[in-house]
């Protein structure tokens, strides 16, 4: 329990994109769905009684939050990254043939 408090520190040291607001970041935004939903099953998860079907549930549940903040976010911030400067480098190259 704790080191899923603590990991929440580490964020914006894994966070690699060059925006920081989830607006404009669609791939970021479905991973952070995906992530609230986990966080809402995980609640319920623990709320059951322990049974093995329940606790695969739960250790792959819990697999995924500290796959999102370790593996994911960093891994989606370059993607983005990259994206953006294409982007702008396409664009670029369109005004210029204009």
């Amino acid at each position: 329990m704790l080191f899923a408090i603590l990991i929440l520190f580490v964020l914006p040291i894994v966070n690699t994109s060059e925006i920081r607001s989830t607006t404009f970041r669609p791939i970021f935004k479905i991973f952070l769905w995906i992530l609230i939903g986990d966080f809402i099953f995980l609640g319920w998860v623990g709320q059951k009684p322990v049974r093995d079907t329940f606790i695969l549930v739960g250790q792959i549940a819990t697999a995924y939050y500290f796959l999102f903040f370790t593996v994911l976010v960093p891994i989606i911030g370059i993607i983005e990254k990259k994206l953006i400067r294409y982007s702008a480098h396409s664009l670029n190259l369109i005004n210029f043939l204009k």
